[in-house]
């Protein structure tokens, strides 16, 4: 019983997690729109798909017997998001850098750059809870297998 315990409360603070990030890239996509930051069709594409759907995605199945795909697509979801977020925020040279947002006032640009680390960071934390719950799950299910053969 502990170990669906456990389950129950990894399945909830994964949750929370993706509506945390749903939360934060919603915002986020509000300061793209206040700044006129737009994105190429390749770009929007891999945020509607990867960063949006994608951990929507998991998330539902987390609530299945599918939580080994559901691990797997969050945890995925999450560190390409965060590599993709990094890349374009911090690294390359375009509008969409905080370093080289387009004009608009000092507000629109505090909220951009804080909406964009605040996303890095759910990013990160949401990928090492989902990598640690990953183990957790696969430990305990090797425990059981283990426990069902002798």
């Amino acid at each position: 019983m502990t170990n669906q315990r456990g389950l129950t409360a990894a399945r909830i603070v994964l949750t929370v997690f993706g509506a945390i990030h749903l939360a934060v890239v919603i915002w986020h996509g509000a300061m793209h729109r206040e700044l006129a930051v737009a994105l190429s069709s390749a770009q929007s594409l891999f945020v509607y798909v990867v960063i949006v759907l994608a951990p929507l995605v998991a998330v539902g199945l987390l609530w299945t017997r599918y939580i080994q795909l559901a691990l797997w697509l969050f945890l995925t979801a999450m560190c390409a998001s965060l590599v993709f977020g990094a890349y374009y925020h911090y690294v390359f040279v375009s509008p969409d850098n905080i370093h080289n947002l387009p004009p608009g006032s000092a507000g629109a640009h505090a909220r951009f750059v804080n909406s964009a680390a605040i996303l890095a960071l759910i990013q990160l934390e949401s990928a090492l809870c989902a990598a640690f719950v990953m183990g957790w799950h696969s430990a305990s299910t090797a425990t059981r297998t283990i426990g069902a053969i002798q």
